[in-house]
């Protein structure tokens, strides 16, 4: 264990509002705990069955933790000798790494949605083919920013189905909109189909990241599926392209 680690505590129960799962709790507890040196560079992090009986959770939930640790370059596994500390802040930029729709909620955790506008509106010819869904159909638009520590990441431009509008005088600046629209409405997201394209920014969103038009981006389109493959939401993200990293782990034999 790191010399002089720091007094973890289970995370509390879920509250009303929907909130990450165990393991990002845990993640962000040791990643706080690694900056502020209670845990050193060279040191070890505690073993899993330390962490499993400190704050009584499963192996798998601690393995999880200590996963996005690796994924974010603050912690190296060694095989028998334990999870050794080789950074105390992840590196510069935006790293996003996704393998489950959780995945996600923790990138909506991890940053703020500023909504700069919000509006019931006919859908465009363009957005509509993106969704896919009938031009003209009014559905719930907002725009924003996504901020992260440092300013604003990216821009945000989300569709909401009419059917769950009512959410939008009640969005929180933190979490993951299609959580709260399952926790409110009883539906469920099945699939998260997503595109990556890299092309030059719009001048709207090269104005509202203060970067240089036509400059190189990366956009980002997420379609969020009900279990009968209708599109609940879908969002759209512009990136500068130099400060965003997308891993990916892929295993031989998986999907």
């Amino acid at each position: 264990m790191g010399t002089g680690g720091a007094a973890l505590t289970r995370p509390a129960a879920r509250a009303a509002t929907p909130r990450p799962p165990l393991y990002a709790q845990i993640e962000g507890q040791l990643r706080d705990a690694i900056a502020e040196g209670h845990y050193a560079i060279g040191t070890l992090l505690p073993t899993e069955a330390e962490l499993c009986e400190s704050l009584q959770v499963s192996r798998h939930t601690i393995r999880e933790a200590l996963r996005r640790l690796v994924e974010a370059g603050l912690v190296e596994r060694r095989q028998g000798a334990g999870t050794m500390v080789v950074a105390r802040e992840a590196p510069s930029g935006t790293v996003q790494s996704l393998r489950s729709i959780e995945s996600l909620f923790q990138y909506a955790a991890d940053t703020r949605l500023e909504i700069h506008e919000r509006r019931m509106a006919p859908l465009t010819v363009e957005d509509a083919a993106l969704i896919p869904a009938q031009p003209g159909e009014t559905w719930l638009q907002l725009q924003g920013l996504r901020i992260q520590e440092g300013g604003a990441i990216a821009t945000a431009e989300i569709f909401i189905h009419p059917r769950f509008a009512a959410i939008g005088n009640a969005l929180p600046e933190r979490g993951a909109i299609y959580a709260l629209i399952e926790s409110r409405f009883g539906v469920e997201v099945a699939e998260v189909v997503q595109e990556i394209t890299a092309a030059a920014l719009p001048a709207r969103v090269a104005d509202a990241l203060g970067r240089k038009r036509r400059e190189v981006g990366m956009r980002f389109v997420r379609r969020y599926l009900g279990i009968d493959g209708a599109t609940l939401l879908l969002s759209r993200s512009w990136h500068p392209a130099e400060r965003f990293t997308y891993a990916m782990r892929l295993r031989r034999g998986e999907g």
